[in-house]
């Protein structure tokens, strides 16, 4: 009888190391996986943040045309006032640019909402992996307090 308790305790203990190996190998592939979101998220804002600088340096560059379109308007109208005759053409210029202006306009602020639709997505997407990884992680510590206990129990018995 003291043999099979024997075997019995023995086989018991190496359940419980194949047990710990196996909750070891998941705390790895669940550290491998966060590991992998979080190179993700960093990917991501890492994208977002050199299209943020590219737009930034579009609006950069969207304002010194305008500036030099602005200068040109100015130097057209110097012009109109020495040559009455191409009043015409002049306002015409002026109105394409006006266009232009107001087409850049929209889609600059078409794209600033794409990107800020983009980042609260990001931002969402990233407080639902941080709400799962709280929940393995409680599950985890759930399961090593109920495997401690079960020791514990087993110490006693």
């Amino acid at each position: 009888m003291a043999a099979n308790q024997q075997d019995s305790v023995e086989t018991r203990l190496n359940r419980l190391e194949t047990l710990f190996a196996n909750v070891g190998e998941m705390v790895v592939a669940q550290n491998s996986a966060i590991n992998t979101l979080t190179e993700r998220m960093t990917n991501a804002i890492d994208t977002l943040t050199v299209r943020m600088n590219q737009q930034s340096n579009a609006i950069d560059t969207l304002t010194e045309r305008m500036n030099q379109q602005s200068n040109a308007i100015d130097t057209l109208t110097v012009r109109m006032n020495e040559h009455n005759d191409t009043i015409d053409v002049l306002v015409e210029n002026i109105k394409e640019s006006n266009e232009n202006y107001r087409n850049l306009s929209e889609q600059t602020y078409l794209r600033f909402r794409e990107l800020s639709e983009q980042a609260a997505e990001d931002r969402q997407q990233a407080a639902i992996d941080r709400q799962q990884a709280e929940q393995d992680r409680q599950a985890w510590q759930e399961e090593s307090r109920r495997v401690w206990e079960y020791l514990l129990g087993k110490q006693g018995t």
